[in-house]
């Protein structure tokens, strides 16, 4: 009879020992979470020159200042990053609680858009 043998490891290159698995494992988890702590510390690096509370006192001023408090009020406050290709500043972008009719005839007003130095535009649809 013919002696056989037997192959205990695979024949491919890319077979790792548990020790190195792990530790492949473990880089890449390495990795994402710095990349996680990268990408936040960006965000956090370059934050709002206007508090949210003065935006909010600003769009509460024009509400008041038309008397409309007692219609409507703020739902919703955004933060929007400028920057881009078209190089447009960061605003607060505030949104009423329901759309009601703007100056120019036909079209409704849905908020402002405040800039960081306070200076506001009304947003219509």
């Amino acid at each position: 009879m013919g002696k056989f043998c037997l192959l205990t490891t695979p024949l491919s290159a890319d077979y790792h020992t548990p020790k190195e698995s792990t530790f492949l494992v473990m880089k890449s988890i390495l990795a994402a979470t710095l990349l996680l702590f990268a990408t936040c510390s960006l965000l956090l690096a370059n934050p709002p020159a206007m508090l949210i509370s003065q935006a909010a006192e600003i769009a509460q001023a024009d509400l008041e200042s038309r008397n409309l408090q007692g219609t409507i009020f703020i739902e919703q406050i955004n933060y929007k990053k400028g920057g881009g290709l078209s190089g447009d500043p960061s605003y607060w972008e505030v949104l009423w609680s329901k759309p009601f009719p703007a100056q120019t005839k036909g079209r409704s007003e849905i908020g402002l858009r405040i800039t960081m130095d306070g200076n506001y535009k009304r947003s219509v649809k």
